[in-house]
């Protein structure tokens, strides 16, 4: 009798252990429904954009509609028929009394923000007492930071963000520039990129909060009007770009230059935004464009994180704790996998407890970081070796992979801004969209199965003395000389903090 009652206490205290255990490590739906940072919208609108046409045509839509206010901030605003086409809406919505405020980032967007020199379109647009406009972190803000931290001087505001009305946003990976939008039939060197669109007050609510906690910085350098006016008045600039890209997009084709009513200029002008968009022929139907075709509704949240002179970070935390409550799969695809202790120690032990983890990165021939690359191809084969079930494929395309998603258990989904590396987790400020839902979540998972279909797969044997042998890695496949100069950068390992 005392053996049995021994055998009864015991499978008790086992059932009440498994039960502890399974708490402990909740599914990534329920983890999801636990994060605490902010409440999610369980009927979030959401349109997946993966291609650069749509994204663009997604960005001109609801800035073309927006009635009462824009916020928008990107790492990257090039001076382009795309970036001064953007900016020549916010100027149109400026004058229509739209309240707009604007942030670019003093490293993304040199040309734009250095004074007596890049600032008279900015300026040009603050004129409107409706408009306000910052620069992020210039470095003459922070030049004391050479004796102090010198991430702080590297610091930039990586997030991607337009929020339209409070109510519309789009967040993902892509700037403003040729790159991000153009078709790859059309340019083949593009980005391949992933934003995300979303209907949601709620939503739109915790995007603005991270927009304005980064607008409001005391290291934000603010634009104000030229005291002496603009030597060269910028509004004919941006009035022709988003004239040319409005007639462009919606198949009217290209203004007749020369022109006899107009300036020789202006012609000029008109000339250098024909030449451009002249390339970018699959991007003339705007018109059948529609903002949603049948999407639905999904339980969305924001998370955010501050750059090193701010205190937030839900984000580094988030994804640890989403890979720690997944059961069978992560799939991460992402441009630049510098992985930090934090992050290889949370994919460890999803390998580790059986979870099968799919990386997807850029190889030597598609990066466009050399540092990042040599870094990673210095890393790879430890990670297979210490995560048996890791896989890892090396994007093998002319175009450049800067989609920034994770998937997990194909019932979460993470779009955004956040890189692997050290940068984003450490220094960037950051911003990422998290949705539940099993068929969005396949559907970002199906777009980067097809990726990997254009893609090398990593792969070594680790013999019986430990040593590790390549049976296939990135010089298996890239140029010689490529590979030569990533080896000779792999010795400043001292970098890889700030990288």
């Amino acid at each position: 009798m005392k053996r049995i009652g021994s055998f009864l206490i015991l499978m008790v205290l086992l059932v009440a252990f498994i039960g502890i255990a399974g708490q402990a490590r909740a599914d990534v739906e329920k983890y999801f429904d636990s994060i605490q940072t902010n409440v999610f919208d369980p009927a979030a609108k959401v349109r997946f954009l993966p291609e650069n046409v749509n994204s663009w045509f997604a960005r001109w839509h609801i800035l073309d509609n927006a009635k009462k206010s824009i916020d928008v901030t990107y790492f990257i605003v090039e001076q382009d028929i795309f970036g001064m086409s953007m900016l020549g809406m916010l100027y149109k919505k400026a004058r229509e009394g739209v309240n707009i405020r604007l942030m670019v980032d003093a490293r993304g967007t040199k040309g734009l923000t250095r004074k007596f020199i890049g600032q008279d379109v900015l300026q040009e647009m603050v004129k409107f007492k409706n408009v306000q406009i910052r620069v992020f972190n210039p470095v003459h803000r922070k030049l004391q930071a050479l004796f102090d931290d010198l991430r702080k001087i590297t610091a930039s505001n990586h997030d991607k963000i337009i929020i339209v009305d409070d109510e519309y946003l789009i967040t993902g990976g892509r700037n403003v520039s040729k790159n991000y939008f153009v078709d790859p039939r059309d340019l083949k060197t593009v980005y391949r990129d992933t934003d995300i669109l979303i209907q949601s007050p709620k939503v739109a609510n915790q995007a603005g909060l991270a927009f304005d906690e980064e607008f409001r910085n005391g290291g934000t350098f603010q634009i104000y009007k030229d005291i002496f006016g603009n030597a060269d008045t910028m509004s004919k600039d941006l009035e022709l770009a988003y004239n040319a890209m409005r007639r462009y997009i919606t198949g009217g084709g290209l203004f007749k230059v020369p022109s006899p009513t107009l300036s020789k200029e202006t012609n000029e002008l008109l000339k250098k935004y024909n030449d451009e968009l002249k390339n970018y022929e699959r991007i003339q139907h705007y018109a059948s464009f529609r903002l949603f075709n049948g999407e639905r509704a999904y339980p969305t949240r924001i998370l955010d994180k501050h750059s090193i002179q701010g205190s937030r970070n839900d984000i580094t935390k988030n994804l640890s704790g989403l890979m720690d409550a997944a059961e069978s799969e992560i799939i991460i695809q992402n441009p630049y996998v510098v992985l930090t202790e934090e992050a290889r120690a949370a994919i460890k032990r999803a390998s580790d407890r059986g979870v099968k983890v799919i990386i997807h990165t850029n190889s030597p021939m598609s990066s466009d970081s050399l540092l990042t690359q040599a870094m990673f191809i210095g890393d790879w084969k430890g990670i297979l070796k210490d995560m048996p079930n890791v896989r890892i494929f090396g994007y093998k395309l002319s175009t450049k992979l800067h989609s920034k998603v994770f998937v997990f258990d194909r019932k979460i989904a993470v779009i955004g801004t956040y890189n692997m590396d050290y940068v984003s987790e450490q220094i960037n400020s950051e911003v990422v969209a998290v949705i539940k839902s099993r068929p969005f979540a396949n559907q970002v998972a199906g777009k980067i199965m097809r990726d990997i279909e254009d893609s090398h797969e990593y792969k070594i044997k680790v013999e019986r003395d430990g040593s590790i042998k390549t049976i296939f890695g990135p010089e298996s496949h890239s140029d010689k000389a490529v590979i030569d100069r990533l080896n000779m950068l792999q010795k400043l390992q001292w970098l890889r903090p700030l990288i």
